[in-house]
């Protein structure tokens, strides 16, 4: 609303803004990443000739540096770390404390798990009840919590359950995270330099998921590849995919082999870009939903 006031020299326009609503939120956590308002929210992402591009000069470099030998071991190493930090991560939440390397011996890289610490099982587990509380106003985002509990409760209460997901996390961070870095790319967010740093991202992600895909392949149509793959390292170690297999095997009647979840995850393989792709041509729904979830009250 607008007034208008008359004075003997001249007159002055005062405009009335709408009072702003204090938003609750988390204690502890940056505010700015709480924020509900909606200047911040990006508009919807669409795929011109400049994404467009991007993503071609991306995949061709990425086949280039997946098909020449030389080049896929000049980059390999993007794909372990991300493979070992997905181990260790994992390992960390579930109670083990856990540290990715290099194995210089065998090739690859080797998460060393370190016992189960109940104590530190019992601080995450106090985390997020802690979160839990603070969201009780916000029933969508305590249905989200207490869903992630339940099933960390389900998973940490069992051995073989926590080693099989500790097992299984490695070619998934590398899938989680090639889509990441792909979105990343298209949505030119993240980067000091994005003229330079965009292309480097869509490389990574494409190498990445082109390298996890034919490790998959290989294992589900290369008999020698994989009766080496069932070596393990040095012929002690079992790799990540017989443990989850045969832990499969003992403590469920599902039974699908090295190969059979070789399979899966193949199919698996396409479904976090294509989340990436979703979330960059709706990112205004998205980031909507994500502000649901962090504020204390719905």
């Amino acid at each position: 609303t607008e007034q208008l006031f008359q004075s003997p020299e001249m007159p002055v326009r005062i405009t009335a803004r709408p009072a702003t609503r204090s938003v609750p939120v988390v204690p502890f956590l940056p505010r700015r990443f709480q924020t509900s308002d909606d200047d911040d929210e990006p508009g919807d992402g669409r795929f011109g000739t400049g994404e467009l591009g991007l993503l071609a000069f991306g995949m061709i470099t990425a086949l280039l540096f997946v098909t020449v030998p030389f080049l896929t071991m000049l980059i390999s190493p993007i794909k372990i770390l991300f493979h070992e930090s997905g181990h260790a991560v994992t390992g960390w939440m579930l109670g083990h404390p856990s540290v990715p390397a290099f194995d210089f011996v065998f090739g690859g890289g080797l998460t060393h798990y370190g016992e189960f610490q109940p104590l530190l099982a019992l601080a995450i587990l106090a985390g997020m009840l802690w979160l839990g509380w603070q969201l009780r106003g916000n029933p969508l985002s305590v249905g989200v919590v207490s869903a992630i509990t339940v099933v960390w409760l389900i998973v940490v209460s069992s051995a073989w359950r926590r080693e099989t997901v500790m097992a299984s996390a490695g070619v998934l961070f590398e899938l989680i995270m090639a889509a990441i870095f792909l979105y990343m790319a298209i949505a030119g967010i993240g980067f000091r330099n994005a003229a330079l740093e965009r292309p480097l991202a869509a490389v990574v992600a494409f190498v990445v998921q082109l390298l996890t895909m034919r490790f998959l392949w290989q294992l589900c149509s290369n008999d020698l590849f994989l009766a080496g793959y069932k070596e393990g390292k040095g012929g002690a170690l079992m790799n990540d995919l017989e443990v989850v297999a045969l832990n499969l095997h003992i403590h469920t009647p599902f039974n699908p082999g090295i190969q059979g979840l070789a399979r899966l995850l193949l199919l698996f393989s396409l479904m976090p870009m294509t989340v990436a792709v979703l979330w960059f041509l709706y990112r205004r729904r998205c980031h909507r939903l994500l502000t649901r979830l962090r504020l204390l009250q719905a």
